[in-house]
């Protein structure tokens, strides 16, 4: 049976350092930062990372065993190495009914629920799995106009995945916390956190975000695969970063995260 959604993740996980990448961008540094801290706050216990790539955001876990679950598993192998005490099992999220009912004291769902195309089917074959008091935290790309959809390869083609679950995109939808929280309702979780984060990455990012797009676009058009964009995007990432530790030098970042209702990130923790 032919299966973009799984061909399309065996690709990405065999050719694309995605965890590498990701976690040398500013919004990625934040993002790990803010969801390891997030999870001092559950219970001791095990934790299920679903979606775990190489373990990255579950390795700081040592309260209890770590179990990660991912699709691909060129990015399970690479993981062993980088999260040596995480027990990796590769899995489907589409068709998550392996687990033993009860098993699970905690579970993080970060940046892959914006991936799936049936998310509350997934909740639905989570809940459960998850034990009686146990937690869930969750979180995804956050989105204020049109909520986006199917998009474009970009970078990633110049690794040489050159199609995407549909055609040369591939599904990287937003949700915002509301949605997140009443996908986890309908499942049969009591919602005990839900709102945003990321929000000091608001509006000072929006010339270099314009200039990107402008790349992307030529990009695409001109060399879509060439590695010069692997060098862009390297070289973007440096002054995102840079600029925001003269930001955080002036204090400027409090200031941005109170002045904007919504960060750039969504989340639920949530409980059985």
């Amino acid at each position: 049976m032919n299966d973009r959604f799984r061909e399309f993740y065996e690709a990405i996980g065999e050719k694309y350092p995605e965890d590498r990448v990701v976690y040398r961008t500013l919004s990625g540094l934040v993002r790990k930062k803010w969801i390891q801290q997030k999870l001092q706050s559950f219970p001791r216990g095990n934790l299920l990372d679903c979606g775990c790539n190489i373990g990255t955001l579950s390795r700081e876990w040592h309260r209890g065993a770590v179990f990660g679950t991912d699709i691909s598993f060129a990015v399970l192998s690479r993981g062993m190495k980088n999260a040596p005490g995480t027990c990796f099992i590769q899995a489907d999220l589409r068709d998550f009914t392996m687990l033993r009912q009860g098993s699970i004291d905690n579970a993080m769902v970060c940046e892959v629920i914006e991936h799936l195309d049936k998310p509350g089917q997934f909740l639905n074959h989570l809940y459960p799995a998850v034990k009686k008091g146990g937690h869930v935290l969750i979180t995804s790309p956050n989105y204020s106009q049109a909520k986006p959809s199917l998009v474009p390869l970009g970078v990633i083609r110049s690794y040489g995945v050159t199609r995407g679950t549909s055609g040369t995109k591939y599904l990287h939808t937003a949700y915002q916390p509301d949605e997140l929280g009443n996908m986890a309702r309908e499942a049969g979780f009591t919602i005990l956190e839900q709102g945003s984060f990321e929000h000091e990455l608001r509006g000072w990012l929006k010339p270099l975000s314009i200039v990107e797009k402008v790349f992307d676009s030529l990009s695409m058009r001109y060399f879509s695969a060439s590695r010069l964009n692997q060098f862009f995007e390297r070289f973007k990432n440096r002054m995102e970063i840079n600029a925001f530790e003269i930001l955080e030098t002036f204090c400027l970042s409090w200031f941005l995260k109170r002045i904007f209702a919504q960060g750039r990130r969504s989340y639920i923790v949530a409980i059985k």
